[in-house]
């Protein structure tokens, strides 16, 4: 009996190798670019729970360092060590550390072999590399080294700074051994799937066509609002039977919830950074206050000596007025944020001089002179903001100077610049911190703040002017400020 042609085969068994070939080729189509997709996307999620891990290190190390807590900062890393190794994860932490800007170890995940306060020196030139691009990292990285190995590891380095200043690093580093195996098992089961499709695909056809396309076009569908960072969008794949399709859905939607689970640790760690934002702009609130506030007291206290003398109170209530309008200007500057807003409130240039009788009462019985030279044009129209910086500087100069010395305030115009220039005949600025006078809560003064400084600069770079500082050892230092004027009068 001669052969059939293909032609004269019947069309469900047409159908039915149609549709087995089809499987097979699309199946081991997918199953080699899923697998590339789970070994890729299994390494970045390593890397990233690497990342966050030495990011959670990273929240509480710097204050950490600054006491000298080295305690707390092995703690740091033996918790997060324990939390990881009690939930079963798909990792191994391999060793963690931190290390100050010198290299020294402030804490290590083996004590034993590696001494706190020694360098810490690895051997071997992967290790020493790897100590290279750690310490010169600037902002997180990750580290990876041997691949999908035994050996292989991933590791997340964060840098910590502490007032933008540069403190040291994180460390922490993972094993793949575990990520390996899950590989070779997901890999396994895209086999076993395509395997499967092959065989029963003659048999059930179209019903298992369909059953097969539903579930792949989900996960598909997910991979998708994954790559979109639409996590919190995406409905979990139904898990029916137990077999390959069902293993495979229950594996994505735990993949898709350790993202979530990702996504969840990131707004906390966003939450964190408010918080921390908030204690700023209490702490700048508490420091722009007591500024005028030291200067009222002062006044009260003088009239409270001298209640009769007519030419005081003249004198000192304008400025206790003014003075509390600036506190309630003040605050409410500092708490609609860090950032200071762009005002365009200008005012009468009169409003310097002003501050000459505030700072005068500050100084009340110290022996201190004040030199005032404003030469600039009495009707000139100036931005409100220069009151708060002639303040701050004058304040500062003041707080420099002992019991006895010279402030000199001088303010002219230099083209299309208004030029203020603020000296006093302290102790002069080293020049090992001058490059830091400006950073915000840096002070050298025990009771200081460190705010402002740091509000003159904002200030002086909101307006788009220029902040310069001249010193010189035992001669003073000198403060000059150039800012853009407005030639309009006014009214």
């Amino acid at each position: 009996m001669p052969i059939l042609s293909p032609r004269s085969w019947p069309v469900a068994i047409k159908l039915s190798l149609t549709i087995t070939v089809f499987v097979a080729s699309v199946g081991f189509m997918i199953g080699a670019v899923m697998v590339v997709q789970d070994s890729t996307r299994f390494h970045d999620a390593l890397g990233e729970k690497a990342l966050l891990l030495s990011e959670s290190v990273a929240i509480t190390a710097p204050r950490a360092m600054l006491r000298k807590d080295y305690w707390s900062l092995y703690q740091s890393l033996k918790n997060i060590a324990a939390r990881r190794t009690g939930t079963g994860g798909s990792h191994e932490i391999i060793t963690a550390m931190i290390l100050d800007a010198e290299g020294l170890i402030q804490a290590h995940l083996q004590p034993a072999g590696n001494p706190l306060g020694l360098i810490f020196s690895p051997t071997g030139k992967l290790e020493q590399e790897l100590l290279r691009l750690a310490m010169s990292a600037r902002k997180p990285i990750v580290l990876s080294r041997g691949g999908f190995s035994e050996t292989g590891f991933v590791e997340g380095v964060v840098p910590l700074f502490s007032d933008q200043k540069y403190m040291g690093v994180a460390r922490v580093r993972l094993s793949v051994v575990l990520l390996y195996q899950k590989a070779k098992n997901s890999a396994l089961i895209v086999l076993l799937l395509v395997f499967f499709f092959v065989i029963i695909g003659s048999a059930l056809g179209t019903i298992v066509s369909r059953r097969i396309v539903k579930p792949l076009t989900a996960i598909t569908q997910g991979l998708e609002a994954v790559g979109r960072g639409e996590m919190t969008d995406f409905a979990p794949v139904p898990v029916g039977d137990r077999d390959e399709i069902g293993r495979l859905s229950f594996t994505f939607n735990q993949i898709m919830s350790e993202l979530a689970e990702k996504k969840m640790l990131e707004e906390e760690i966003a939450m964190s950074e408010k918080l921390v934002a908030l204690g700023r702009i209490t702490a700048g609130v508490a420091h722009e206050v007591n500024n005028p506030l030291a200067g009222l007291l002062n006044c009260i206290d003088t009239l409270q000596k001298h209640p009769n003398d007519q030419k005081l109170i003249d004198r000192y209530l304008p400025v206790i007025d003014q003075g509390l309008h600036r506190i309630k200007d003040i605050v409410h500057a500092l708490l609609v944020g860090l950032k200071i807003e762009e005002s365009d409130e200008n005012v009468s240039i009169e409003h310097i001089d002003k501050l000459q009788d505030l700072i005068t009462a500050e100084i009340g019985d110290r022996d201190i002179e004040v030199i005032w030279n404003n030469r600039a044009d009495k009707g000139l129209n100036i931005p409100g903001k220069l009151e708060q910086i002639v303040f701050n500087l004058l304040k500062n100069a003041l707080e420099i100077l002992p019991d006895s010395g010279r402030i000199i305030f001088n303010m002219y115009q230099k083209g299309e610049f208004l030029v203020i220039e603020v000296s006093d005949s302290g102790p002069g600025i080293p020049s090992s911190i001058r490059n830091q006078l400006f950073d915000p809560f840096f002070t050298t003064k025990p009771n200081g703040t460190g705010l402002g400084l740091w509000v003159v600069y904002r200030l002086v770079q909101s307006m788009r002017g220029i902040i310069e500082i001249e010193s010189e050892k035992d001669q003073g230092s000198t403060f000059h400020v150039s800012v853009p004027v407005i030639r309009a009068k006014v009214a």
